[in-house]
């Protein structure tokens, strides 16, 4: 079972050709013509190996290889494709190409699997179109209601639905995943952190997944004119927003235990230099590996936002948005990864994400592992994001050993 690494080199330069934003990192929005493009190619590659494409709720993909079993639950591996505003080339990427390789072998090989091996590209992992992260694997585990499709929207008012039925993506098997069609659900991603780089390993397995709280916070004032109001007499929301904004940060280290807290988007109205801010809009992600404290940590924020803004005659408006629980991964999976590392002399490390990821969704439907890679400086969800091809070609060929076993 040798994999192809030029081959899977080949699979990332063509997909982060699919980019919105040439020479600013990589862009590629949820049913955006990039993803699209993107997509079609993963399938085209497939559909090469003689597997079945479905296209399933919310807009996952699904292609699949029988088994001798056409009955048996399912053993799935794979990631997404969208990526955040000026993004990098391997994030989601890394996990696609690696399922797609892997899919190839099997294939080519002709190695005898009793269980169908189904490789899978996730919708709307990153929530940059529609504010809602691993929507697409919510939708398609039962986790959020499918009507709720209609009702999302991107920042240009158009629906999930009608951005999905618009790019073409037609449902084709319309029910949901349930424990008793799979097996086993395997992720192959970069880390998004500098751990396993500073610790000299080429491979880590992931224990847990931490929780993770998004929210988005308006500040309403009064907009006015900014060289005729006195400064006692101003609704200033914008000033409100700096100040809940600093706080966040100030609240999340003083919590510590691995509590950590982002705004990572602010928008200010009328965004005039010469007007007072009258709306403020901003979000907010917190996250911890411990829900009591990831809610306590929110708690804590939610009265500073009220004190704040009660203090200056301001109204406020929280809005929840995605949520996911603290994951524990499966630990027989976890060995059995192990084990194929230890069988190719490498010693991978036992480690917890910080970061969400579409697995987690799977972790009470089925047995689920998650293998990471390498992050050069810890850098990821920019345009210096980096990883070795050699590491991804790692993940690879332990991924591959995982999968034939659990698919005898």
């Amino acid at each position: 079972m040798a994999i192809q690494i030029e081959r899977i080199q080949k699979d990332i330069e063509i997909i982060n050709k699919f980019n919105a934003t040439p020479e600013k990192g990589i862009t590629r929005l949820t049913f955006s013509e990039e993803y699209q493009g993107a997509t079609a190619y993963v399938v085209d590659e497939l559909k090469q190996i003689g597997a079945k494409i479905s296209y399933c709720q919310a807009g996952n993909i699904k292609a699949s290889l029988p088994g001798t079993d056409q009955n048996g639950p399912a053993v799935m591996m794979g990631s997404h494709l969208d990526t955040v505003v000026h993004g990098g080339k391997f994030d989601g990427v890394v996990g696609v190409v690696t399922a797609l390789e892997a899919a190839r072998i099997i294939a080519e090989e002709k190695i005898a699997h009793r269980l169908p091996i189904d490789v899978v590209v996730f919708a709307e992992e990153e929530g940059s179109r529609f504010r809602w992260g691993l929507l697409g694997s919510s939708i398609w585990t039962g986790k959020l209601d499918l009507m709720r499709l209609s009702n999302i929207k991107d920042s240009g008012g158009v629906t999930y639905a009608e951005a999905m039925a618009k790019a073409g993506f037609e449902i084709s098997e319309k029910s949901l995943l349930e424990p008793r069609k799979l097996r086993a659900m395997l992720e192959v991603h970069i880390e998004q952190g500098a751990v396993l780089e500073k610790g000299g390993y080429r491979i880590g397995l992931v224990e847990a997944i931490a929780s993770i709280k998004h929210l988005d916070i308006t500040i309403t004032g009064i907009a006015n004119h900014a060289g005729t109001t006195p400064m006692e007499e101003r609704s200033d929301a914008l000033q409100a927003a700096a100040r809940i904004i600093t706080a966040v940060e100030e609240i999340a280290q003083e919590i510590g235990a691995n509590t950590v807290a982002t705004v990572g988007r602010i928008t200010c109205e009328p965004g005039q230099a010469n007007v007072i801010p009258g709306l403020v809009k901003f979000s907010l992600d917190v996250r911890n590996p411990n829900k009591d404290i990831l809610d306590s940590s929110v708690a804590a924020i939610k009265k500073t936002v009220k004190d704040i803004c009660d203090g200056r005659d301001l109204e406020f408006k929280l809005t929840p948005l995605a949520e996911s629980k603290p994951v524990s991964l499966s630990s027989q999976i976890i060995d059995l990864m192990e084990e194929k590392a230890r069988e190719r002399n490498v010693k991978a490390l036992r480690m917890v994400s910080g970061a969400g990821h579409d697995s987690a969704l799977f972790a009470d439907l089925t047995e689920t592992g998650m293998i990471f890679v390498p992050s050069e400086k810890g850098r990821s969800h920019c345009p210096e994001e980096f990883t070795r091809l050699e590491d991804i070609g790692l993940a690879c060929k332990i991924l591959l050993d995982t999968i034939v076993e659990l698919a005898a």
